[in-house]
């Protein structure tokens, strides 16, 4: 299916509202930037806020500034984005006592107004309220689609050049590409989607050793329909968070992810039941 639509189109909707967080360190050489997971813009009703990973948040510094990553189509648009943790509120998260393949392991980080204003400006927050109920009624907007997987891969992070005199640039590399489900699981709590990456059509794509940093990001679904004779994508779906990936077997991993139920379910009650009061409304976001 990705053959015949624009990789580049796709990227480019799910870079509107993918960023990736940033610890910031000094060091020797002065202030340092270290990936530190990934996460996605969004509202439920007209709270602002950040999908992420529980572990993703949780080692996230409390007070002062965390860096954020967000997509650039030039060197032109580099920039150090910050934002302070003083100005979001105590994340709601979903966890297991411990760290593991099971999970769950899903938060919602909320921004507040001090951390909107250049956020709302450069990019988009996706509406998770707004798609809850067709979501959780199981609809299919087509009968194709196409899964991808957007977040920041640690291992592909270099220091390069920045032709200013004391000034340090680091590039952080966001992967997009294909995934393949290759399995569903219903637990007590939560529900889990299995995905490995479907590079068949991509033979120039490097399968990275490692999807560290890739934690708090996506799987997005697209769907499509044939018109004139031509792919179409016609929606644009957030359907998975990924959360933990599997030893290497042959060089390749699998991704296991929290499923669409416990994102637009069990992770919107427990928000709605911490804020109710600004929940009700559906919002109007993208």
């Amino acid at each position: 299916m990705l053959q015949k639509i624009s990789t580049e189109l796709l990227s480019k909707y799910a870079g509107y509202f993918t960023i990736g967080f940033a610890r910031l360190t000094q060091g020797d050489n002065g202030e340092d930037a270290e990936s530190a997971g990934s996460g996605t813009l969004v509202t439920v009703g007209s709270l602002y806020g950040v999908l992420t990973a529980a572990h993703v948040v949780e080692k996230l510094t409390k007070y002062g500034n965390v860096g954020i990553i967000l997509n650039v189509e030039s060197p032109a648009q580099y920039d150090k984005l910050t934002i302070n943790m003083d100005h979001t509120e105590p994340p709601v998260v979903i966890k297991a006592d411990e760290f593991g393949p099971l999970g769950p392991d899903l938060a919602f980080l909320r921004l507040t107004d001090p951390a909107l204003g250049w956020l709302k400006a450069k990019n988009s927050f996706y509406s998770l309220s707004r798609r809850r109920d067709a979501v959780l009624s199981g609809e299919e907007l087509a009968e194709s689609h196409a899964d991808c997987i957007t977040g920041i891969i640690h291992e592909l992070t270099e220091e390069v050049p920045s032709g200013r005199r004391g000034v340090r640039r680091i590039d952080f590399h966001c992967i997009f590409c294909p995934v393949r489900p290759s399995a569903l699981r219903y637990l007590r709590t939560h529900d889990l989607l299995y995905v490995q990456l479907a590079t068949e059509h991509e033979p120039t794509f490097k399968i990275p050793s490692s999807f560290e940093g890739t934690s708090g990001g996506a799987i997005w679904r697209f769907y499509v329909t044939e018109k004139d004779g031509k792919q179409e994508v016609i929606d644009r779906r957030l359907i998975a968070v990924p959360f933990h990936q599997s030893a290497a077997v042959d060089g390749k991993r699998e991704i296991t992810c929290h499923w669409s139920k416990s994102i637009y379910g069990s992770l919107i009650d427990e928000i709605r039941a911490r804020w109710p009061n600004e929940t009700i409304s559906e919002g109007q976001n993208s």
